[in-house]
This record gives C-alpha cells, structure tokens and sequence, in this order.
C-alpha cells in the first residue's frame, strides 16, 4: 500500500507555483506579492505580481489556489477578487466531498428526473472559470 506525499509546506507551495507559472511562460517576470498569501483549510491562496513591461504570451492569473494535499495549482479564467475566488473553491470542494460519500448511493432516478440533474463538480468548476495549471511533463 503505498502512502500519499506529505502536505506540502507554504515555501515548497510558493516554488510549486512559480515554477507552473514559468513553465506555461518563460518569458514572464513573475513574484508573489509580499503578504499576498492566506493559509487555508485546504492549503493557500498566492497572489500574483508580474513585473516588467514584457506581454506575457498567455494569461497570467491574478490569483492561484495550492491545494497542500493533492498538490494542485488551480486558477480562474474569470476575473474574482481573492475571498470570491477561495469561497467559490470551497464550495466545490464540499460539494466533491459530499458527492464521493455517496459514490456507492441508490439507483439512478427515473427518466423525467434526470433532465434535472445537477452539474458535475467538474462542469460547476468549469462554469466558474477554473482550470489547473499542470506540470510539464517529467515535472512533480
């Protein structure tokens, strides 16, 4: 049985982001502002400063999430002040916590029923704007 990573820790969560920023622009002088992080249950919100006159090739996001245990970077194409961003993150959050609890739940509901179905936590993220910014590849 193999055991998931340690959490990671705030500085290992702040190089994890610069180096997926850097990696989807190389060309752009990227910091996160000073102060500009908040712990989280789930790990931290960074916010991002780009310095220097340069256009970035692709869009750098204002705001980044650090999940500590799965080590996800996740961003919003849609423009949140921070405490919306985090708001709008943890209700996804719950709402796949809650839906994995009942992975194993009853039968499907009957035809008419289903045109009613709720989103998917992916398609509620991906109404919200939210996207992971990924590792290249051989990266962690």
């Amino acid at each position: 049985m193999t055991q998931s990573p340690a959490p990671l820790t705030v500085t290992e969560a702040e190089a994890l982001v610069l180096s997926r920023l850097k990696a989807r622009d190389a060309a752009a002088e990227l910091s996160i502002v000073p102060g500009g992080n908040s712990e989280r249950s789930f790990g931290w919100v960074f916010e991002i400063a780009v310095s220097g006159g340069a256009v970035s090739a692709s869009p750098i996001p204002r705001g980044v999430i650090v999940n500590k245990y799965s080590r996800q970077v996740v961003a919003s194409s849609a423009e949140y002040d921070i405490e919306q961003f985090v708001r709008r993150y943890e209700k996804l959050l719950a709402d796949h916590q809650a839906r994995s609890a009942q992975w194993c739940g009853t039968l499907p509901p009957p035809w008419p029923w289903k045109l009613w179905r709720k989103k998917s936590v992916a398609e509620q993220a991906k109404d919200d704007g939210f996207y992971e910014i990924g590792a290249k590849e051989g990266e962690s």
